[in-house]
């Protein structure tokens, strides 16, 4: 998604706590600005965090692995 200088630089300064990298993340997965500043509204403030598609935000997870995801039992 690409967004407006103004926007951007508006949204950078307000959401200036937040880390670089989730700030990007977050624009490269919003669909447009009102997305985009929902997500960043909705950033959560614990760590650490992982991208969930089904909610489409940053949800705190104590699974880094992300292992429930997968099935590893062999067939």
């Amino acid at each position: 998604m690409m967004i407006e200088e103004k926007v951007d630089s508006q949204l950078r300064e307000k959401y200036k706590h937040l880390d670089p990298l989730i700030f990007q993340r977050s624009v490269e997965r919003a669909t447009g600005p009102g997305d985009l500043f929902d997500i960043l509204e909705s950033v959560p403030n614990g760590l650490p965090i992982i991208w969930d598609e089904k909610t489409r935000r940053w949800v705190v997870t104590d699974d880094l692995t992300q292992s429930s995801k997968f099935d590893f039992e062999a067939e």
